[in-house]
């Protein structure tokens, strides 16, 4: 690590990190602790709410709204410019490396925070300021930004002709403080308030959920998840209320659990599906499906690649620890290192491997809403001609049985990139362990195949004979129900 941070900062390995040199804060120091670190926690939390949910409501561009997404992207491009002067003047301000490392982090940092303001203003939150610790968090790289510009006004090299690299980054530093001032002035901006409608339905139907004891709140019924923050989204403590109602046998009536997230509300759902349809000229399901759900469920493969890259840290980290424990010749930072990175890489990966799945059912619900949607829309449009060519019971299976087979392919899909990754990695390192003696495992793993193919045709032509089965017992039920209306007329 010191050989590392001593090629970082261009020092020497005894003190890679100085903190105080010649009178002011180490550079290196200043980069990495308070604008790198600050950086990727702004970086980590804005990513957090890309996926806040819209709201309904179209919301008119409010000044201080614009002004806070303006101001992340010009320095987000600040950030990017000033890699230019950096990385053409060597060693002008610092070691290239480690200017490229605090630009590209804050390049990205800002771009992910503005993306998240333009997300956060098309939801609930368009009314109010947004979140108060999200503001407060862009303030974390101001500490370095007033450290670099002291030292360019004590070293003189600020506007010296001799120094045109320093004077360009001098420019754009000061270019970086003044987004940063209109950001925070941007905060302080009035808010119209927020706005609540309130159901005129009966009581019955719009008895509030679950309420806080001691606190009013209005007789409306709670929707899941939207307007929650990233933290009760990765520890789902939005269900705690709900939970708690359900230990207290609360839980009577329809009413009495959470409303879908408008994102899954099953009319939003058809709405965008049925716009996708409109727009193919050559209409396909699969294409159409692409088209409404593709980025959304594309992008959810990025949470399994990180989920199956961290369980993998786990054996490695595992196989370092046990080597510093029976060597006894490294460092004890390191064993310390060892198992924190044990800890955190098994603690994350469980929750991204949580959220994938999570995220997964949602999309396999959406699509399900909106293919037996289509299909009810269909029966009841086509003419009754066209109709007779199914059976009551092929209908019914369209909308069940072959529609749980397009949704499962939601969960087959990414497995089908995810398995051979992970099983080329686990034989790397059975190689690595043990050698040419892996081709074991390899021979039976390939034996296991062929089998596995005789079993799933088997379950198929199995399934085959059962749908044929029920289609004649819908249809033989149908048959009895119009029997019994026509004796009950008599």
């Amino acid at each position: 690590m010191e050989n590392i941070l001593a090629g970082l900062c261009g020092t020497s390995p005894e003190d890679p990190l100085p903190v105080w040199v010649h009178g002011s804060v180490g550079h290196c120091f200043n980069q990495l602790t308070l604008n790198v670190i600050p950086h990727v926690i702004l970086a980590v939390v804005s990513a957090c709410f890309l996926g806040t949910p819209r709201s309904g409501s179209r919301v008119p561009c409010r000044p201080g709204w614009g002004c806070r997404i303006t101001s992340s992207f010009i320095l987000a491009g600040l950030f990017l410019a000033d890699t230019i002067p950096a990385t053409i003047f060597q060693q002008e301000l610092g070691p290239v490396y480690l200017e490229l490392l605090a630009n590209g982090t804050g390049a990205l940092t800002w771009l992910t925070h503005g993306l998240a303001l333009l997300m956060l203003f098309r939801s609930i939150h368009s009314s109010t300021r947004g979140l108060v610790a999200l503001a407060l968090l862009a303030l974390l790289p101001l500490p370095s930004l007033i450290i670099t510009l002291v030292w360019y006004y004590q070293s003189g090299t600020a506007w010296s002709p001799a120094h045109p690299a320093a004077s360009c980054r001098f420019a754009i530093l000061c270019l970086q403080l003044a987004s940063l001032l209109v950001y925070v002035i941007a905060c302080l901006f009035p808010t119209a308030g927020r706005q609540d409608f309130l159901s005129i339905n009966h009581s019955w139907q719009d008895d509030q959920l679950v309420s806080e004891p001691g606190i009013p709140v209005p007789d409306q019924q709670r929707v899941a998840e939207d307007g929650e923050s990233w933290l009760s989204r990765f520890f789902y403590v939005w269900m705690n209320p709900l939970m708690k109602c359900g230990y207290q046998w609360k839980l009577n009536k329809p009413q009495d659990v959470y409303v879908l997230p408008r994102k899954l509300q099953a009319a939003r759902v058809c709405d965008r599906f049925y716009s996708c349809w409109q727009k193919k000229e050559a209409v396909r399901l699969f294409s159409v499906l692409h088209a409404a759900f593709g980025l959304r469920f594309y992008s959810l493969g990025l949470l399994k690649l990180a989920g199956n890259l961290l369980g993998f840290s786990g054996p490695l980290l595992l196989n370092l620890l046990v080597n510093f424990m029976e060597s006894r010749q490294e460092p004890l930072s390191h064993g310390v290192l060892y198992a924190l990175g044990l800890f955190a890489g098994s603690f994350l990966g469980a929750l991204l491997r949580n959220q994938f799945s999570y995220e997964v059912n949602k999309v396999m619900l959406m699509v399900r809403a909106a293919v037996i949607s289509a299909i009810y829309r269909k029966a009841l449009r086509v003419s009754s001609t066209s109709l007779t060519r199914f059976t009551v019971g092929e209908i019914v299976n369209f909308m069940s049985t072959d529609t749980s087979r397009l949704v499962n392919f939601c969960l087959s899909f990414h497995e089908v990139w995810s398995l051979p990754f992970q099983f080329a990695i686990t034989l790397y390192l059975l190689y690595d362990q043990v050698g040419v003696a892996f081709l074991g495992g390899l021979a039976l793993a390939l034996l296991l195949v062929p089998i596995n193919k005789v079993i799933a045709n088997r379950i198929m032509m199995n399934n085959k004979e059962m749908l044929k089965h029920k289609d004649t017992r819908v249809k033989v039920r149908g048959i009895v129900w119009g029997v019994l209306n026509f004796l009950q007329l008599l």
